[in-house]
């Protein structure tokens, strides 16, 4: 097979390209200690009309929420604070802490039991037996999930539930 002097350019551009996009995406989010569809970047806090907000790299903000912090078990932030934010796929703030005190997540999986409505907790059952974690959402996390499903839920420094997700299972549809 002869290939003409474009065609062997263009070839060994795909082929660098595969092989080293992927490595330089994942050294720039950080994607190795991420949750699937979740992304991370650095920002300052700035004050705009009043609230205090963080700025994405493409240009949206995100208001901070002063309780979401004290779910963390942190300090509120102040203007002019560096911070390394973590998105959920639905570009939701699930984790927020100045830049060189990240924390170290956990995640538990397991099959839904439970997910309480009054008291804001989710019960899994674990290789390790029955567990329950604090929400620190509910909302929008746990819609769609039916009792009995295999999720994995990712906790903060304090224990507390911030997102959760159908388990990977290994197959195509779940």
């Amino acid at each position: 097979m002869h290939f003409t002097r474009f065609q062997r350019i263009a070839l060994s551009t795909l082929i660098g390209t595969l092989l080293i996009v992927p490595t330089v995406v994942s050294a720039a989010t950080g994607a190795e200690d991420l949750a699937r569809g979740h992304t991370q970047f650095t920002s300052v806090v700035t004050q705009k009309a009043g609230a205090l907000v963080v700025t994405t790299p493409n240009g949206a903000t995100h208001q901070l929420n002063e309780n979401m912090v004290r779910r963390h078990g942190q300090e509120p932030f102040k203007a002019g604070d560096e911070v390394i934010v973590v998105l959920d796929e639905n570009n939701y703030i699930v984790d927020m802490h100045l830049k060189g005190k990240e924390g170290a997540h956990q995640r538990v999986t397991g099959k839904l039991i439970h997910v309480g409505m009054t008291k804001q907790q989710i019960k899994l059952q674990t290789s390790d037996g029955e567990k329950v974690f604090p929400l620190t959402e509910q909302g929008q996390k746990t819609k769609g999930i039916p009792d009995g499903a295999l999720v994995t839920v990712e906790l903060n420094e304090v224990g507390a539930v911030i997102d959760v997700h159908r388990a990977d299972t290994g197959h195509k549809n779940h």
